[in-house]
This record gives structure tokens, sequence and C-alpha cells, in this order.
């Protein structure tokens, strides 16, 4: 996904992609406001698989088996990382889209639900794989 992200009033094109590391970074509140965090409470046989054309299997096997607690991801999670497997645009309701990056955060137990105003606050830093 290439994309404009634009912070302290400054433009920059960058590359995001599958297998990129995404950090939370610090955050004053108690919770983190774009960024909703899934941690499976039941598992079904299924597996998330990885894929590193578009992540369709990974979001597919993860979010469509099995039993979640959702919430805002706490701010405790300073400092924690995870890793970008599916990266998706949504409608939205008022008309144009908004990027969304699902991370995985504890491999097959947890993942982070991330909207792109998260890049823009600084409630995450990116860091790219290296290509």
């Amino acid at each position: 996904m290439i994309g404009t992200l634009a912070a302290s009033g400054q433009a920059q094109e960058v590359v995001i992609e599958i297998g990129d590391t995404i950090y939370f970074d610090e955050y004053k509140g108690d919770n983190y406001t774009y960024i909703d965090y899934y941690k499976k409470t039941r598992f079904e046989t299924d597996k998330p698989l990885s894929d590193t054309a578009t992540g369709w299997n990974f979001y597919n096997t993860f979010f469509n088996t099995g039993d979640f607690d959702v919430h805002r991801m706490s701010s405790t999670m300073k400092g924690k990382y995870g890793i970008l497997k599916h990266i998706m645009a949504v409608q939205l309701e008022g008309g144009g889209t908004q990027m969304v990056f699902i991370a995985e955060v504890d491999k097959g137990k947890s993942a982070a639900y991330i909207v792109e105003p998260a890049f823009l606050t600084g409630e995450i830093v990116w860091s790219p794989a290296p290509r």
C-alpha cells in the first residue's frame, strides 16, 4: 500500500506493506483512540494462515473463527509491537474511504485493528520490513 501520511503539517509518501512492524507508542490516556485490541477467547481448529500478497488468509482465519474479547487497546501496551498481516480500505458512512491495518500482536491469539489516524496522532510508530 502506498499512502501519503501527514504529520506536523508535512506530507510524506510511504510504502506500508504486510510484514512491516507497528510499535505502540506512548499515549497519555487510559486507552488508545484509534486502535482496537482483539483477543481470542475461544479457539477453533483453524490457525491463522499467513499470505504475503493480500493478507486475506490471515484476516479470514483469525476473525471468522472462534470468539473474541474486543476493546480499545490499553495504553499499557506502550512499547509492544505487532506485525502487519492485512491492509484494507473501508467505506465510510459519509463517503470516502479509510485505511485499516491489522497487526498480529500475540501469534494466533491477539491482533490490533488500527485505523489510519493512529499514524497521524503518534499512537503508533511504523518500521518497514527490510526490502
